[in-house]
């Protein structure tokens, strides 16, 4: 049955041969990379769980975390393969200016219009409406930048590429992480806070401004080299038959997702009713069971086909269980310092930790990205799930602040490793050369779906163990667990047949 982008003849069609780039062109590809991982490290690692502790204090904090994170990612589910579809789908004179550079100025204006609002929320439900906003705008600027480059980059430079989007990941999270640690402090009183966090959001615009306009001024974008190249890509799609946008098998796949959600839930409401085996599942099982139902509707509406395109499958499952464990030990850092390892000043301490998590992983980004053009993508997927997982381990096994520092150095290690091949490993495996940003849009849920989960499976934990005077445990469960997903990592990967190192 088709779907929404789906089309009647087969999309493997051979790409358009593209001329090497220089570096500076890779650069000016990748440079909003820097920003948007400077927004993100800021606000999930420092900003969010800094406000929200300060909202509700100390026994409610996970739970109240989980409520603000979620919705939003949950957001980002949709839009960030929507916005890849619109993007590729732009033609008419908006197409003339670029298909992708549009949609990254639009939905960076509104999100900075988002982050605004989460400065001035007065509570946890106002800053969870404006967290959605921010994650529908930054991912309607996300899917259609992450197309760029299988759309301007050559095979042979993807790895150099994926190398350069690794080291500039780290570089915006490291100036995430010391601006907001550095002007961010919880136990500062309320108007002392309120303005370090006002000057916070005011840097994160600044950076996202100033790195957008160079990307959307510099950047030539394939598709916009001239009006004459537009016209006959538009005369070949003339001859495919395409499904119309809200076409009988989209509406079909509208209505059983809502179907299969009513359903579900009905289920999980009537076992609770009946006390079946005497177990009730929690309102946050529930909420993932939901949300895991919805996710597979939106993939079917986007066009995913596990059976036609296996490896691109295999890349999505591995990005998501490598992401999981991330998220699992990212989410909670902060609380993990207070709570467990008991440094007088959360913040800076967590601050500290993603410096030397950021540090070493330049050690190891470009050159993980060079070598994996070499020696292959696989390898560095092995060995990043590896260091990672060890990372995990000491986390339960000691809580000493000089051992967990030197930890946030050989999760370094594996991180860089692992983001640095990452984008290569992807645009290895698109399976459609005419839909690269929605199908770039549908890998993205691979990381969306971990901040749905992490959360939602992490925070009431946290704050079980925490009422019952055991907070260390709740830390080691969710520590183990983040183990149990790097290894996962480094065994689905083996399965990308069409990556063959």
């Amino acid at each position: 049955m088709a779907t929404m982008g789906q089309e009647e003849v087969s999309e493997r069609q051979p790409v358009q041969y593209l001329s090497k780039l220089h570096w500076t062109q890779i650069l000016a590809i990748s440079i909003f990379w820097f920003a948007l991982n400077f927004h993100w490290a800021a606000l999930g690692t420092i900003i969010l769980p800094s406000q929200v502790f300060k909202m509700v204090g100390e026994l409610h904090k996970g739970e109240a975390l989980a409520f603000v994170l979620v919705p939003g990612a949950f957001v980002a589910l949709f839009s960030n393969p929507l916005f890849g579809l619109l993007s590729d789908r732009t033609r008419g004179k908006l197409a003339l200016w670029g298909r992708r550079r549009p949609y990254i100025l639009i939905g960076t204006l509104v999100n900075i219009a988002a982050l605004i609002w989460m400065a001035m929320a007065p509570n946890i439900f106002w800053l969870a409406c404006a967290y959605l906003l921010v994650q529908f705008s930054s991912n309607a600027a996300q899917a259609p930048f992450h197309a760029l480059l299988p759309d301007i980059v050559p095979v042979e430079q993807r790895g150099l590429a994926s190398g350069v989007m690794g080291l500039l990941q780290i570089g915006g999270t490291i100036g995430g992480v010391i601006i907001a640690g550095n002007f961010i402090d919880a136990t500062k009183p309320p108007l002392l806070y309120q303005q370090g966090l006002w000057l916070t959001y005011a840097i994160i615009i600044a950076v996202l401004v100033a790195l957008m306009l160079i990307t959307v001024i510099t950047i030539r974008e394939r598709s916009t080299l001239s009006a004459q190249l537009l016209a006959q890509e538009q005369a070949t799609e003339a001859t495919v038959t395409k499904r119309v946008w809200l076409s009988r098998s989209t509406l079909l796949t509208i209505a059983g997702t809502i179907v299969a959600l009513g359903l579900t839930w009905g289920a999980m409401y009537l076992w609770n009713v009946a006390h079946l085996a005497g177990i009730a599942i929690s309102t946050d099982v529930q909420q993932v069971v939901l949300e895991v139902v919805a996710t597979v509707g939106l993939l079917r509406m986007f066009d995913f086909n596990p059976r036609r395109t296996p490896d691109f499958a295999w890349v999505l499952l591995t990005r998501m269980v490598m992401m999981m464990g991330i998220y699992t030990i990212q989410t909670f850092l902060q609380y993990y310092m207070k709570d467990v390892v008991g440094v007088a000043h959360p913040e800076a301490e967590t601050t500290n930790f993603i410096i030397l998590v950021s540090l070493t992983s330049l050690i190891s980004a470009f050159a993980a990205g060079w070598l994996s053009d070499r020696f292959g993508r696989k390898r560095m997927v092995y060995i990043s799930g590896g260091f990672m997982a060890l990372v995990g381990l000491i986390f339960i096994l000691t809580h000493s602040l000089p051992i967990v520092l030197a930890a946030g150095a050989i999760f370094g290690l594996g991180y860089g490793a692992y983001q640095s091949v990452d984008w290569a490993l992807v645009a290895d495996t698109l399976p459609s050369h005419q839909h690269y940003a929605r199908d770039m849009g549908v890998w993205n849920i691979s990381m969306a779906i971990p901040q749905i989960i992490a959360p939602v499976l992490g925070g009431p934990l946290i704050d079980y163990f925490t009422r019952n005077g055991q907070s260390v445990y709740g830390f080691q469960l969710i520590f183990a667990m983040a183990i149990v997903y790097c290894l996962i990592g480094t065994v689905t990967v083996r399965y990308i047949r069409g990556v063959t190192r």
